[in-house]
């Protein structure tokens, strides 16, 4: 009975020591470095194509740390540019759009003076022509040799009235050439006109086409700024490589690598 309880004492005494024996190996296991060490960061890339004018337009370089939102890329010297064409641009516009000089209309004569003078003429002639014809109406039925030697005074008279009459007729016909003259010299500058007019419209064409190809131009210069964005970094992190992709003429294509810790 006794070898039995010490056989029991004895076991106990084992599962207790190995009970111990495990729970102080899970502490080091717990504490080991080695478990401590599989705690690390993972890192992320995020790569950024650009477009660029000159390498100057890269504003990062390699192992540059940057932060949200700071500037990688800005095409400075070609915004310039571009920015100095469309104020030309604007300048040239304004200027085609002045108005062009008033053309003025021909105005319409009334010929005053002429149809005046026409009418004064007209109206001493008729006043010669009713003297003439109330002239003693007998002397005309007179003997022409009597007339002459014993009238001549009036016959003095008839011919200084027919004079007059001529000269009243010849006044008249200047009349009418005045005011025939003043006609046509409206309807040449009524004519001379018609060609003001006819290179007027074409001065109008002319100037809407240039403003609508100014335009155009300024249209396709707003363009190009508004594709002229700067390019900001989406990330915290720390610029790994910049690689130059290809170059032509207008252009330089680069790769920029950045090295995300965790978004941090």
């Amino acid at each position: 009975m006794k070898i039995y309880k010490l056989l029991g004492y004895l076991l106990l005494g084992i599962g207790a020591y190995a009970l111990s024996a495990n729970a102080n190996n899970t502490d080091l296991q717990a504490n080991s470095p080695l478990t401590q060490q599989q705690t690390t960061y993972k890192r992320n890339r995020h790569t950024i194509t650009l477009v660029l004018s000159q390498l100057s337009d890269l504003k990062v370089e390699e192992g540059q740390r940057i932060n949200v939102g700071d500037i990688i890329s800005d095409r400075t010297s070609e915004r310039t540019k571009l920015q100095a064409k469309k104020q030309r641009l604007e300048t040239a516009i304004a200027r085609a759009r002045l108005p062009l000089r008033e053309l003025k209309p021909v105005p319409v004569p009334k010929f005053q003076s002429e149809l005046a003078a026409l009418k004064q003429a007209q109206f001493n002639l008729d006043a010669i022509a009713r003297q003439i014809n109330n002239f003693d109406p007998m002397f005309y039925h007179k003997d022409p040799w009597h007339v002459q030697v014993f009238e001549s005074e009036k016959v003095q008279q008839l011919a200084e009235l027919k004079r007059q009459e001529l000269a009243a007729s010849i006044n008249v016909e200047r009349a009418i050439a005045a005011l025939d003259e003043a006609k046509l010299n409206y309807q040449k500058q009524q004519y001379e006109h018609s060609l003001k007019v006819s290179d007027y419209q074409t001065l109008m064409q002319k100037q809407q086409e240039q403003i609508n190809s100014l335009q155009s131009q300024l249209d396709k210069v707003d363009e190009e700024l508004e594709q002229l964005t700067s390019v900001y970094s989406p990330y915290r992190g720390k610029i790994r490589r910049v690689k130059i992709l290809g170059q032509n003429e207008r252009s330089i294509t680069a790769e920029v690598t950045l090295d995300i810790r965790d978004g941090k």
